[in-house]
């Protein structure tokens, strides 16, 4: 775990991804904001079954995933998702297919 976020921690200082997001277990969770709190960057969290989604980076991106964040990965809606893998630096391509397949106007094979 402690590798993961410092090396998203270096990712975002060097402008090559904007937002991380990892799962942790909740014992693991105080270490690692206050990992990310000394960097300086924004969090937030979200619960899931005995685990902690926790979303780090540039602020601008926090206060997006702000706005629905109390919802399932899995419930997005496909807007909300095409945001967050973007924000997340997934491929712009893959997410415009994602995008246009969750609204069944280009489904992917």
């Amino acid at each position: 775990m402690d590798n993961l976020v410092s090396t998203y921690i270096y990712e975002i200082k060097k402008g090559s991804k904007l937002l991380a997001l990892v799962t942790l277990l909740e014992q693991d969770v105080d270490c690692a904001i206050e990992k990310i709190k000394k960097a300086g960057f924004s969090h937030c969290t979200q619960k899931i079954e005995g685990k902690v989604n926790l979303f780090f980076g540039e602020k601008c991106c926090i206060d997006i995933i702000s706005t629905f964040k109390d919802k399932d990965l899995c419930n997005l809606t496909p807007q909300e998702d095409f945001i967050l893998g973007i924000m997340l630096g997934y491929s712009r391509e893959k997410q415009c297919h994602r995008y246009l397949n969750r609204l069944d106007l280009c489904p992917i094979g």
